[in-house]
């Protein structure tokens, strides 16, 4: 019973730590920002936005070139374009850390020279006069509201603690329930505990995201490309302790049964003694004569 319980508590502690740094290195890493700027452009309804903005700054700038139809699809091509997709992964990794510094900064604006350089070379080669009136136009400016931005403070520190804190004590809660049982049944327990570890991340992060794709509407389609972005970053570890997982149990089957009896009732005795049976009576004395020597 207490070796269960200390198995328990400990993944318990695992999971909280593994989740943790999930946390930590997944969710708030400024590199999974950058990444998840090139899924956010790749999904519909925020090009979409975009496109819809960028002609609603067109239109005051230069109204005549908005009205033409070939500017929706050039501007949904540059959204495309290297440089729109850098500018915009330096102004999400800009929220990202106005986020975690609670920051009061009303609006973040895209830089405009790469969205007009883009917009100026898709339009070029089929009209260059009218390429050349948005490259005398001053550069686009796409703004991001932060009202609606959540503020938190910067929690990858104590995330990186609980992290630390939990996988530190699933190892000493472990390894304390298999010394009090270490039979093969309470291995497999371990091995299966490992690989369930994976279950949670891979679900909400890998297949989920999939599933949410085919969801009609614009908030669904941004939820499916940011939690495909986080579950990248997820997936090696979760295969790995899929594999570990499954390891330790194939290796409970495999295990030789002489060990784990030898574990439980200490090393096999010897079979029993064949040589001659000892004789009955007291053991032999030496003769005892009447004669005395002096």
């Amino acid at each position: 019973m207490a070796a269960r319980l200390l198995l328990i508590i400990g993944f318990i502690a695992a999971w909280i730590g593994y989740d943790a740094w999930i946390v930590s290195h997944v969710v708030f890493n400024p590199d999974t920002t950058r990444a998840a700027a090139h899924a956010l452009l790749d999904a519909p309804a925020v090009r979409k936005g975009f496109v819809n903005q960028l002609k609603n700054e067109i239109g005051q700038q230069l109204p005549a070139v908005a009205s033409d139809p070939r500017v929706a699809p050039a501007l949904d091509k540059a959204l495309r374009d290297p440089r729109v997709v850098a500018a915009f992964a330096d102004t999400l990794a800009r929220i990202h850390r106005a986020v975690l510094a609670d920051s009061t900064t009303p609006t973040f604006t895209i830089d405009g020279t790469a969205l007009t350089n883009a917009l100026h070379d898709e339009v070029a080669p089929t009209d260059p006069q009218l390429a050349a009136e948005i490259l005398r136009a001053p550069p686009l400016a796409v703004s991001i509201s932060s009202k609606n931005l959540p503020h938190v403070h910067d929690a990858r520190p104590t995330a990186n603690v609980v992290a630390l804190l939990g996988t530190v004590s699933a190892l000493l809660l472990v390894t304390a329930s298999l010394l009090l049982r270490h039979t093969r049944r309470a291995v497999r327990r371990v091995g299966r505990r490992i690989a369930f570890l994976a279950i949670g991340p891979l679900v909400l992060l890998v297949a989920f995201p999939r599933l949410l794709a085919h969801a009609p509407g614009d908030p669904p389609q941004i939820a499916a490309a940011l939690l495909s972005v986080y579950g990248d970053r997820v997936l090696p570890s979760a295969i790995t302790l899929l594999i570990v997982g499954a390891a330790i149990f194939l290796g409970a089957i495999v295990w030789p049964r002489n060990i784990e009896r030898m574990g439980r009732a200490g090393p096999e005795r010897g079979g029993p003694y064949s040589g001659p049976s000892p004789r009955g009576g007291p053991p032999d004395r030496p003769e005892i004569t009447d004669r005395l020597y002096l």
